[in-house]
């Protein structure tokens, strides 16, 4: 029995898991770092506490995913981080919405029994109970929009989520959500990252990071992509604080949205919440 790696992991997911044999709990512990858990579980054939508290949390996920579609029928939204090519159990559900709508739809949520927590100029938090909302306008760190939400919202399609229809986007598109997450917001790659880069990612996703001015999030993910494939990077990968500065400072140079909203970042950083989130970013292996 051996101590498993990031490639090991991959392919336990997805090739034969029954001819490897390693740590379990090890490989328990790395899938749940990298938000996969539910899909090595699955893989394996696992059939204990662990496996049915987390599709316990994936059931509850998925009827409150089944009554906002239903509560915000007829409004131009989209889940998303949502749908992915491998089983796992998000921690929040978000959501990006229009402008002009944002409003009516909070107050279609707070009719749900939510209350709002955290406010940002782009970014709303609901809090029910364990359950928690973000409602986005734009994608943002610290109020900063590192991606243009409300054009992320002309690739709208209808997809399965765990045997119900919902509102997301093209799976092409959450690569690039995917990468542009990991790379500006969390700056940590996981194998979750991995996955939805490699299955989704397309010619349409490279023209798109284009127009949105997140090309160099897509090509480091794909480089991390590489680096993992090759042994030479194990995941969750945390980006180099030296590369991480010089990417937000390149977008801010290159995409006016960003460059625009930058001083909403500077002043979450003034506050207690903001120092705490950055202090996290610095150190976590994980989130």
């Amino acid at each position: 029995m051996y101590k498993a790696s990031t490639k090991h992991l991959i392919k336990l997911i997805k090739d034969d898991a029954q001819k490897m044999e390693a740590d379990l709990s090890f490989l328990i512990d790395l899938a749940s770092k990298n938000k996969v858990l539910l899909q090595l579980l699955v893989k394996l054939d696992v059939r204990d506490s662990l496996r049915r508290s987390q599709e316990k949390t994936l059931e509850n996920i998925i009827r409150l995913v089944e009554i906002l579609s239903k509560n915000l029928d007829g409004f131009s939204f989209a889940f998303f981080k949502l749908v992915k090519p491998v089983s796992y159990v998000p921690a929040d559900v978000d959501i990006l919405v229009k402008l002009d709508e944002r409003e009516e739809i909070i107050r279609r949520i707070e009719e749900l029994g939510f209350r709002v927590k955290v406010k940002e100029p782009f970014c709303i938090t609901l809090v029910k109970d364990s359950f928690i909302i973000d409602v986005y306008v734009h994608p943002t760190l610290g109020g900063m929009v590192y991606m243009n939400g409300q054009r992320l919202l002309d690739y709208v399609s209808i997809k399965e989520f765990n045997g119900i229809k919902i509102k997301t986007l093209y799976s092409y598109v959450e690569a690039l959500v995917s990468a542009a997450h990991a790379i500006y917001k969390e700056r940590i790659y996981t194998l979750n990252d991995y996955f939805t880069v490699k299955e989704w990612v397309t010619e349409e996703t490279f023209n798109l990071a284009k127009e949105l001015k997140c090309s160099s999030a897509l090509e480091l993910a794909i480089k991390i992509n590489d680096a993992v494939e090759n042994g030479l990077v194990e995941v969750p990968y945390k980006i180099p604080m030296h590369t991480w500065a010089r990417l937000l400072v390149q977008k801010v140079s290159r995409d006016p949205l960003t460059r625009s909203t930058c001083k909403n970042l500077i002043k979450t950083l003034g506050t207690k919440r903001g120092i705490k989130s950055l202090n996290s970013k610095l150190t976590r292996e994980s989130y």
